[in-house]
């Protein structure tokens, strides 16, 4: 079965439309540890690429726009992919951290050294940001805005003790009316992006990505133009 990204005239990987309509959302999940001030770990499959987290995400949704649900199946395709998939009732699953509130604990090594363990793909030749993927095991990590934070894996996620994070907020369906199957997408959902979240794309859209040379930098691609482009269609 073949599956088509519509990229629109510009080649462009995020609509331009950041109205938000509300309906409403599914129930909630039980407490997890994290909103009672525990911290929660990030890890891939490997453990190449670990956090730490402190509280919980601002916001939690499952996306199924063309872009995302692209780039992960992508990923998830490759021969060595053995990682945790970000893939959840057929969108990509997501968890919003601010940066104070994320530490990488394992790219405390040199720049060349971390930016080994972390790879790229875009949509689109004109792509202007890269969703980040460890090398090893293929666990999709998110996508990293610079001056806001993180949108993280949210399988990726666990407890202190190890356990798989559930959030005690609803899981919302979002960008229901630019999935590749709009009716396959479950209900009560979100049309659009959640509008705080639209604004934080903005300078990602512009190009003005924060480029330091420390170990979170590793986390952005130095070249956008030589990041993998994700196929128009596959199998």
């Amino acid at each position: 079965r073949h599956l088509r990204i519509n990229q629109g005239n510009n080649g462009n990987e995020i609509n331009d439309t950041l109205t938000q309509q509300h309906v409403p959302t599914q129930p909630s999940k039980m407490m997890s540890s994290a909103e009672d001030g525990t911290n929660l770990t990030f890890r891939c499959k490997c453990g190449a690429i670990q956090a730490t987290l402190k509280g919980a995400p601002g916001q939690i949704m499952n996306c199924h726009c063309h872009s995302c649900v692209a780039s992960a199946r992508c990923i998830e395709s490759k021969p060595n992919f053995s990682g945790i998939s970000v893939l959840d009732v057929g969108g990509v699953a997501y968890a919003d951290f601010r940066w104070p509130n994320v530490n990488f604990t394992t790219l405390d090594t040199t720049l060349v050294e971390a930016r080994d363990k972390i790879s790229f793909v875009k949509v689109g030749d004109k792509g202007k940001f890269g969703r980040a993927y460890c090398t090893s095991c293929g666990t999709m990590l998110g996508i990293f805005i610079g001056w806001r934070g993180a949108i993280l894996n949210r399988n990726a996620i666990f407890n202190r003790d190890g356990s798989p994070y559930e959030s005690s907020t609803s899981v919302n369906n979002i960008m229901l009316w630019f999935g590749f199957d709009p009716s396959k997408v479950p209900q009560l959902a979100y049309n659009f992006v959640p509008l705080g979240m639209a604004i934080s794309f903005i300078p990602l859209l512009l190009g003005l990505v924060e480029k330091k040379e420390t170990k979170d930098s590793a986390l952005f691609p130095i070249d956008m133009s030589s990041v993998e482009v994700v196929p128009i269609t596959w199998e």
